[in-house]
């Protein structure tokens, strides 16, 4: 056996005993595989040997710690973050402003990139409430009625005297954002922060905005218009770049 077919049949094998999660024996993925056992034993033995497999019980396997550790390495997101990075930085830079890419994700805003020149509130993979910030404002703006509702079902939790918590005035501003295509955070998570964020296409299933946020006094719903702007710009730009 060549080392490709060895290599073809070991990853085939981890990804059957895997998806199997140890119901069937592993001679019984083995054989229906249709591998040798001498070849299944060996391959079998070698996963282990490399913590990508996990013995559960006598003949049975499932996937193992070093297997789970990749896992949990791999983004869904990798591809956008590599393709955002330089043009937020970019416009970032040029702005004088701290520059972000978000998801909503488990009820919260995650950032995935974080550029600029301000300390700002969160570092990427980071996580913050979505009702009080401008890329949470433009995500919570396209989620479903029904997922809509649930959201507003739990208190929103004042940050600053100007933090909307009425779930009706939220859906008016939601409503406005969807409106006029981008979200304001006119000093709703912090007394010095004002932000403009506007959405992304759909990609891989989720919604996605970037933003720009910095000084209120640049930062301020008068001049939302122009930097939203630029922003949507750059949300363009990283489409292209996505193909």
């Amino acid at each position: 056996m060549s080392g490709a077919q060895s290599a073809t049949r070991a990853l085939a094998l981890l990804e059957a005993v895997t998806l199997d999660g140890g119901r069937s024996s592993a001679n019984e993925i083995v054989v229906g595989m249709g591998l040798a056992p001498a070849t299944g034993r060996r391959l079998i033995a070698l996963l282990v040997e490399r913590g990508l497999l996990m013995r559960i019980s006598r003949g049975r396997y499932a996937g193992g710690d070093r297997l789970r550790q990749l896992a949990s390495r791999v983004s869904p997101h990798a591809r956008l973050i590599e393709a955002a990075r330089p043009l937020l930085r970019r416009l970032a830079q040029a702005e004088r402003a701290t520059a972000y890419l978000g998801v909503f994700e488990g009820e919260m805003v995650t950032y995935l990139v974080k550029e600029g020149v301000q300390a700002g509130f969160t570092r990427e993979q980071n996580q913050l409430e979505a009702y009080c910030t401008g890329i949470g404002k433009m995500l919570l703006a396209h989620l479903t009625e029904t997922r809509l509702d649930a959201y507003l079902a739990a208190p929103l939790v004042p940050l600053t005297e100007r933090t909307i918590t009425d779930p009706v005035a939220m859906r008016a501003e939601l409503d406005a954002t969807r409106a006029r295509g981008y979200a304001i955070d006119n000093r709703e998570m912090a007394d010095d922060l004002g932000c403009v964020a506007v959405p992304l296409h759909k990609l891989r299933g989720s919604d996605y905005a970037v933003s720009l946020s910095g000084p209120p006094t640049r930062f301020h719903p008068e001049n939302a218009p122009e930097i939203a702007a630029k922003l949507q710009q750059a949300a363009r730009q990283i489409s292209q770049r996505l193909g």
